[in-house]
């Protein structure tokens, strides 16, 4: 009974330390990038204009109840990755009017994803969106 009771603490404290640590990232994995990607990128060949490649609008839509954007992102790397992508949607005047929201824990090496996402604030008439941020981190 005490072995019994001894290893389930164990475990117990086992698994509660594991689960305090902070995930450490690569250099570089935690990417923003706002707006398309700029021609004065560094030449070499930074993390920034790879997540922005990533990540694509491919409709931006205003007609329902809130804005409906659907986007398109590929994983151009060779290993796993999670995404988090921010969409900044502007009104016709170009005033920011919300966002909409993308999250993807785990996709393959080349993996194309194309999602739907709702924008978070109602919005009448003509709107524009872009890429606000996008980052590309370790796999979960």
């Amino acid at each position: 009974m005490k072995r019994t009771i001894a290893g389930v603490v164990l475990a117990a404290v086992a698994l509660t330390l594991t689960a305090c640590g902070e995930e450490k990232q690569p250099a570089g994995a935690d990417v923003i990038q706002t707006g398309a990607a700029t021609s004065g990128a560094p030449a070499s060949g930074a993390p920034e204009t790879d997540v922005a490649a990533d990540v694509k609008v491919t409709k931006c839509d205003s007609g329902g109840y809130t804005p409906k954007i659907t986007i398109e992102v590929t994983n151009s790397t060779g290993e796993d990755a999670r995404y988090a992508v921010t969409i900044a949607i502007k009104d016709a005047d170009g005033k920011a009017s919300g966002e909409a929201l993308f999250a993807k824990n785990r996709m393959t090496p080349g993996q194309k994803v194309t999602e739907e996402i709702p924008g978070d604030t109602p919005v009448k008439g003509k709107i524009t969106c872009e890429v606000a941020r996008a980052k590309r981190l370790p796999p979960k």
